[in-house]
């Protein structure tokens, strides 16, 4: 299992709000954006959501143009016998069902986003290429074009295939280059190539319109959906992971780490009395240093399992993937130096008190488990000496609270 399926792929509200406006930025105000495509880091992760999204669709498509295909031959081949030409036949097979069963099998692959966009491609490009050769041997032996069977096959290519825009520019413009040219090597008469041409060409052209359309339109739902997702799950002060997204995301990683006998560790990290700092600098001043602070915490989950959370107030959490006791504190140790050096506004300083607790393979823990061992851990730290690491050990040093019964006067 990858990090991007452990993860739900996490992105930066900003940089998605970036692209959503790009995206709708004309040009002089008034031309959409032609250029779709989005930087690598989104670009990747978009392409294998719409990959995924298509593969049912991509699976019904050709098994439903095969069979129309199979019953209007069938029918042909019992009546007019008007398409039994071998070599029509020929061409037919040698172009059109390689590349239809290689998509068809790559959809039932093991992440079949990896292969069926450049199967696709590549199809897409033997598939017009054939229909080009059998309306062209078509007109050239009996004087009539398969107009209608290439205008279908480019219709499903444009459109269930999942070919994206830019590549359908590049099968519209190979399909009426190589059009009228094929036409003209047979000898066909110039009326009949200018007919040919226009149709095959119309419907590629607007074949790439739609496709546009279509790709611009999936592009905006993905992106304001990634959006809205990390609104949810995101404290809007800090961006780190909310309590609710921390939890759930943990208790995923900490089954996937058992599954691969990996250790995972958990710090649980609190700004030492900064209710007077808030008292002495002004709420302001605060919220700046929870932002600081945040963005340290956030700096040491930095690998690609790694995450960070605020839990509350100035708490936050940081879970460590692939982390055993001696890892999780030397990380600790870092994060609470890298805090003592923050150059606050009004050259302020803060410490942080640091609770570390971690879980072997063995150990059937949970996330809530771990925060609290952590907590138990933070608990000692801030009753010790504050700007502090301390490890959870055993449930002996759990704190208890003592109810006191106040003495009868």
């Amino acid at each position: 299992m990858r990090s991007e399926t452990l993860t739900d792929q996490s992105f930066d509200p900003a940089r998605l709000q970036g692209a959503l406006d790009q995206l709708d930025r004309g040009r002089w105000g008034y031309w959409p954006r032609l250029a779709l495509a989005f930087e690598p880091e989104l670009e990747a992760p978009f392409l294998r959501h719409r990959a995924e999204s298509v593969l049912i669709l991509q699976r019904l498509a050709m098994l439903i143009g095969a069979l129309l295909y199979a019953l209007y031959f069938w029918r042909d081949a019992v009546t007019d016998r008007y398409y039994m030409d071998p070599v029509i036949w020929g061409t037919l097979l040698a172009f059109a069902i390689p590349g239809n069963t290689a998509l068809f099998v790559a959809t039932f692959l093991h992440e079949p986003w990896r292969y069926t966009l450049a199967i696709a491609r590549v199809g897409a490009l033997f598939h017009t290429a054939g229909m080009l050769l059998v309306s062209a041997i078509s007109a050239s032996r009996n004087g009539e074009g398969w107009y209608e069977f290439l205008i279908i096959q480019l219709l499903y290519d444009f459109f269930l295939l999942g070919l994206l825009w830019s590549q359908a520019n590049w099968l519209a413009l190979i399909t009426a280059t190589f059009a009228p040219l094929l036409m003209m090597a047979l000898g066909q008469p110039p009326g009949q190539v200018f007919n040919y041409t226009f149709f095959i060409t119309a419907t590629a052209v607007l074949g790439s319109i739609g496709c546009y359309v279509q790709e611009r339109s999936q592009r905006r739902s993905w992106l304001t959906e990634q959006l809205l997702r990390q609104m949810s799950e995101r404290d809007p002060l800090t961006h780190l992971f909310n309590h609710r997204a921390f939890y759930s995301r943990g208790d995923r990683l900490i089954r996937h780490a058992r599954r691969e006998g990996r250790y995972v560790a958990v710090l649980g990290v609190d700004i030492d009395l900064f209710k007077r700092f808030n008292d002495l600098y002004g709420h302001l001043a605060g919220d700046e240093c929870l932002r600081q602070v945040a963005q340290q915490v956030a700096d040491h989950a930095r690998r690609p399992l790694d995450m960070a959370g605020r839990l509350g107030g100035e708490e936050f959490a940081v879970f460590l993937y692939d982390a055993n006791r001696a890892s999780a504190l030397s990380r600790a140790e870092d994060l609470r130096e890298a805090i003592r050096n923050l150059d606050l506004p009004g050259q302020a300083r803060v410490s942080i008190s640091v609770g570390v607790a971690t879980a072997t393979p063995l150990d059937s823990v949970t996330m809530e488990t771990m925060v609290g061992q952590a907590d138990v851990a933070l608990y000692r730290a801030k009753h010790d000496q504050r700007d502090c690491v301390r490890e959870w050990t055993d449930h002996k040093s759990v704190p208890t609270l003592t109810l006191v019964t106040p003495k009868a006067s």
